[in-house]
């Protein structure tokens, strides 16, 4: 088989010394032809060296994977075609995010990456190559999934509607709570994420709080809280009594 060019993106020298040593020892013929550290450098070197093949880490310091991924479909021209994709990650992402790989074909290796995982996804990547586009294919999953994007330290958070708890103001941007128990700061305002958001689900409880209509557990008019409760988590938030006459109208 011809030999395949392949970029490593990825912040961490070791992990990245790692997957090239891997590569070495398993597949001589898929070249590093460059090792980036941050989102906006592998996109220069993308265009400049056209790969075959990309090993992405979805966490990086400036902007994230999913952020060069879809730079990479706006490129797309007669002279660029992007480049497959290999995920990689130091953690396992929520379902929605894997399921959407799966549908678009797109792999994914978690970190410390082990021989036969690669082995797997370098051969899927060769039986699959010249077929389809897979971050094209990863794009249009995301969007067939519904899949709501919000701006925060590293690129991007995508979520779907119920993983969103509730929203609260946090200076000029916002922290959003999440069902399963994290939170993210979000570099957007309040009023921003509240016109993203879906009516019938969401409804804004005064100046600091959206609220995630279908978690309401409790209302306390005498204290004005409001109890939030998921599978994972259940927390009492404190809300003005205009935001509270809000929520009532709505249920």
């Amino acid at each position: 088989m011809n030999d395949i060019v392949a970029i490593i993106v990825e912040d961490e020298f070791h992990p990245r010394q790692m997957l090239l040593n891997k590569l070495e020892q398993l597949f001589p013929a898929v070249k590093v032809a460059a090792e980036c550290e941050t989102a906006e450098t592998a996109l220069r070197e993308i265009l400049r060296l056209k790969p075959d093949l990309i090993f992405l880490d979805i966490q990086l310091p400036d902007k994230n994977g999913l952020w060069l991924a879809d730079r990479l479909i706006q490129e797309k021209c007669e002279s660029f075609t992007p480049p497959e994709i290999i995920f990689t990650t130091g953690y396992i992402y929520s379902e929605y995010l894997l399921e959407a790989f799966r549908l678009a074909a797109v792999d994914y290796l978690v970190k410390p990456v082990k021989p036969e995982d690669l082995i797997k996804a370098v051969n899927r990547y060769r039986e699959r190559a010249g077929a389809s586009t897979g971050i094209q294919n990863l794009a249009d999953a995301i969007r067939q999934e519904k899949l709501l994007k919000f701006r925060n330290l590293n690129g991007m958070l995508l979520v779907q509607p119920e993983d969103i708890a509730y929203v609260k103001a946090d200076s000029d941007y916002a922290r959003m709570f999440l069902a399963n128990g994290d939170d993210e700061e979000i570099f957007e305002r309040l009023g921003t994420i509240e016109y993203n958001l879906p009516k019938e689900i969401f409804a804004r409880a005064g100046r600091s709080y959206i609220i995630n209509l279908r978690y309401i557990r409790k209302i306390n008019t005498r204290n004005s809280t409001v109890v939030i409760a998921t599978p994972h988590i259940s927390r009492t938030i404190k809300i003005s009594e205009g935001g509270l006459k809000q929520i009532k109208n709505l249920i």
